[in-house]
This record gives structure tokens, sequence and C-alpha cells, in this order.
């Protein structure tokens, strides 16, 4: 039977150690001004875990923890050593965002993640955005957080939509198109790429051409309209460009998941799911 781990105090911060999993450490004056004010309090105790030598290791408290390091307080803390996993914990909470995710994820190994954050800063886009294109999706899917947060995320081995994307992006930000990587314009510009008709190679010359032919909109719909008209300037043959990716779109959803493939999917999110258990484990035993 499960009992409720005892309450204790200390001033020793010394034997606290950082989880390797948890986010980088940053500033938070809301929480100092409250420390300092109120001090550490008993009802919210660091959480810890037994490290297998004389230290205790943080899951859950981390920046109150040094915080108090800072103000020289008291530390409350408890020590339970359930089998969980510290993003597990985190995942609901305002605290941790999608980037603190990836960063902690990333650092402690997860190379289809670490290739995200990559992906994000070389071309300059939201981190949900870098994480649909390198998971094979559209730019707009927004399916690949949840991922990124329990770590079952998974890179695509086929990456050409995603370069030819940024490849369309990239010229813009460097013809200084202010919105080149908002949300609504980046998942247009995929939209339209599933578009047999659309030729990126003539696009991206237009927009050498014309930069300032297109205008700042709101959502991704508005945008191609934008890039419809762009794409049909001066062109004697006009392409329906919006029909025609509004239809693919469609065509594609229907589709997802056919001969097999959402089905492959999902056992590899799973085999990555358990192996993350088990490296888990191996760490808390030790």
């Amino acid at each position: 039977m499960h009992t409720s781990p005892k309450l204790r105090c200390t001033r020793d911060y010394g034997m606290f150690e950082r989880h390797e999993l948890n986010r980088p450490l940053h500033d938070d004056p809301v929480l100092f001004a409250s420390m300092k004010e109120h001090g550490f309090m008993p009802s919210s105790p660091i959480q810890c875990i037994q490290n297998g030598s004389d230290r205790l290791k943080v899951i859950r408290g981390h920046h109150r923890l040094d915080t108090a390091k800072k103000l020289k307080l008291p530390v409350f803390y408890v020590v339970d050593d359930s089998n969980i996993d510290i993003h597990d914990l985190e995942v609901g909470r305002s605290q941790w965002t999608l980037h603190d995710f990836a960063i902690s994820r990333a650092s402690n190994g997860d190379v289809d993640i670490a290739k995200v954050l990559e992906f994000q800063k070389r071309h300059g886009l939201t981190l949900g955005m870098a994480a649909s294109l390198v998971g094979g999706e559209g730019a707009g899917s927004n399916n690949k957080a949840s991922q990124i947060k329990d770590g079952t995320f998974l890179a695509a081995s086929d990456m050409s939509h995603a370069n030819k994307v940024v490849a369309i992006t990239d010229h813009c930000r460097e013809y200084e198109i202010p919105f080149a990587t908002a949300k609504g314009f980046v998942s247009a510009i995929s939209m339209a790429l599933h578009v047999d008709a659309f030729d990126s190679a003539i696009f991206i010359h237009r927009v050498t051409l014309n930069p300032r032919l297109m205008s700042k909109r709101g959502t991704a719909e508005q945008y191609l309209v934008e890039i419809e008209a762009l794409y049909n300037f001066a062109a004697k043959k006009q392409v329906p460009l919006m029909f025609l990716a509004k239809d693919a779109s469609r065509k594609r959803a229907a589709n997802f998941g056919g001969h097999g493939q959402l089905a492959n999917v999902r056992a590899a999110r799973l085999k990555k799911s358990h192996g993350k258990r088990r490296a888990l484990g191996s760490v808390e035993a030790a």
C-alpha cells in the first residue's frame, strides 16, 4: 500500500541534484517576489527520489529550489520513489511550454526532437510548424505538440515536402517579406505544394521579381489568395490554386492512414514510448 511521503525541511541545498530531464532553469521574477514575501511554503514541497547515493534527485520543484538558494530559505521536500516520468508530471501544467519539453527531451538524447529544433532554428519557423513538417505532415497540421510532450514524436524519413516548403520561405526571408515565417503563410505554401500544377521554381522566380505584390493576411486561406495572385501574375495560363489546394487537402485527409500507414506510425510511436519507459526505469533503479 502506498503511503503519503513524509514532509521534511532542510537548509542543506547540496543534498539535492537536478534531474537530467528537467528544462533549463531561468529567472522567474514572480516566483522570486512571492518566495521573498512568503517564504518557501510547506504546502508546495519539492518532490525528490533517491538517486542511489547520498543525494536526492529533484523530480519537481527545480525553480523553487533555485530561488530558495538565492534567498537562503529553508526547503520543504518529500521523497517519493514512485516510478513516473518527469515529463508526465508536467503535461498539462502551464509552467512547461512546448519548447521546454523539446529542449529537455533533445538534451537527453531524443534525436527526432533534436532534428525538429535544428530545423526550426535554421528556418525561423515556430516549433509547432517545424514539428509538423519534420514529422511528415503539412505545416499547419497541429498534430505533433502532444507527441513532443509525451516523447513519442518521430521524424519522417522523407523530408522532401518539408524541404520544398522552407526553400520557398527562406527565399521570402531573403527578400525581407515580413510574413515569410507566419503560420498562415507557411501553411498556405505547404498546401500549394500539394497541387501538381504548382511549380515552386516559378513561384520563387515571381517572388524575386515582385516581392511586394503579396500583402500580410491572417489565415492560410487568405494567404492562398495572395499566393495565387502572384503565381498567376502576367501568366498566360491561370492556375486556380486555392481551389486545387483545398481539394488536395480534402483528399489527403480522406486518405490518411490508408494501406496500413496509420497502423505503422502508431506501432513505431508505441515502440519509442516503451523504450523511453525502459530507459527511465534504468535511471531510477541505478
